[in-house]
């Protein structure tokens, strides 16, 4: 932990999948809340059909919402890779 803190890029890609990972979790908890609020305030004409055809829209809108959000997390996961390379001829592992 202590050479997370001591990297500043380290920790602010860190920060940055968390950040992500919560804004994720936050969308899929606000879809939950909202099909719910459909089935609550609604119950008589709020079908277990419409409820099923809600849920998909909203899986829809969570992929849309999310697919960025991952692509930061996949490239912030793999970025300190990227940094680092080997020196072939020397033998040295140089890193920039």
């Amino acid at each position: 932990m202590r050479d997370i803190i001591k990297q500043p890029r380290a920790a602010f890609l860190l920060l940055t999948v968390v950040i992500a990972t919560g804004i994720i979790v936050a969308v899929c908890w606000h879809s939950v809340e909202e099909i719910h609020y459909l089935k609550s305030f609604f119950p008589g004409s709020f079908t277990v059909q419409e409820a099923f055809y809600a849920s998909g829209i909203e899986l829809i809108k969570i992929i849309i919402i999310s697919l960025p959000l991952v692509l930061i997390i996949f490239i912030c996961l793999h970025l300190p890779g990227i940094f680092k390379s080997e020196n072939i001829k020397g033998g040295q592992r140089k890193i920039l």
